[in-house]
């Protein structure tokens, strides 16, 4: 990774005018439940009036648009290819819901993509009218997880209680401060036994982040277990919908909650969103 190339990039990026909020769900280790929350929480979002784009950054393993069980008929690959639009790769799962997926299995150049990558945003930041765009990354590091991460205006690190999560979300955070303001990582703790479990589990990762990194990330999100997120993800379906009273569901709309009133922004609903 480049990191000057890079910083050079999303300075440009940054100075588009009326970009949405930007939330990328990050972790260091894959299997921690980092699709399945973006995917629920976007949805939420949605019902709030608000214009929700959701971009599956995983160009390799695609899998977001399959919790929504829908088969998006246009990919990304397309746009990569430059084949087509972006605004033509846009899927409506609902009207204020939309997604950007891939092909499964696409292979891909890290370099190439982020290059890539830059266009392809601004002209999706021209051509629509979002109030949040949610990004779900792949597991670990490369290019386009940088990327995502300094454009964001909020960053979601999931982790769980088990210790290559920590290891490998601390690692992600050592990473990621030689890019950016490591204060833009927030602290999700997923498939917790109650509250104080998710509290003990983000307090040993922060121990980790003060003591060698001086840094402590606050905690923003406390997802219980619940055994109808497996049952939602066979029935591709999104949970926070067809069980609303669970007790991750009534998790789910309160970290959306605290997310919708941290945004003090007025998002102006100008543009018709192409599909």
């Amino acid at each position: 990774m480049k990191n000057k190339k890079i910083g050079i990039e999303v300075r440009k990026m940054s100075e588009l005018q009326n970009t949405p909020y930007k939330i990328s769900f990050i972790s260091g280790k894959g299997g921690v439940g980092k699709s399945v929350l973006a995917s629920n929480i976007a949805y939420v979002i949605s019902q709030m009036n608000s214009k929700v784009l959701i971009w599956d950054a995983n160009r390799k393993f695609p899998n977001t648009h399959l919790f929504y069980g829908v088969e998006p008929p246009i990919r990304l690959g397309d746009v990569y290819k430059g084949i087509v639009p972006v605004e033509k790769a846009i899927f409506k799962i609902n009207e204020n819901l939309h997604i950007l997926s891939d092909e499964p299995a696409t292979f891909s150049d890290d370099e190439e993509d982020k290059f890539r990558f830059d266009d392809i945003y601004r002209d999706l930041i021209k051509k629509t009218s979002y109030d949040y765009i949610i990004f779900d990354t792949p597991a670990g590091l490369n290019n386009i997880n940088v990327e995502l991460a300094l454009i964001s205006d909020l960053n979601c690190l999931v982790i769980t209680d088990e210790p290559t999560s920590l290891l490998d979300g601390y690692a992600l955070i050592k990473v990621l401060r030689e890019y950016m303001d490591i204060d833009k990582i927030k602290l999700v703790v997923n498939n917790t036994i109650d509250y104080d479990d998710g509290s003990d589990i983000a307090t040993k990762m922060n121990l980790a982040t003060e003591k060698f990194l001086g840094f402590k990330a606050e905690v923003i999100g406390i997802i219980p277990y619940s055994r109808i997120v497996r049952q939602s993800i066979i029935k591709q379906e999104i949970f926070v919908q067809t069980d609303p009273d669970e007790e991750i569901s009534q998790a789910i709309r309160e970290f959306c909650g605290l997310i919708f009133r941290r945004t003090s922004r007025t998002f102006l609903h100008t543009n018709e969103i192409v599909n």
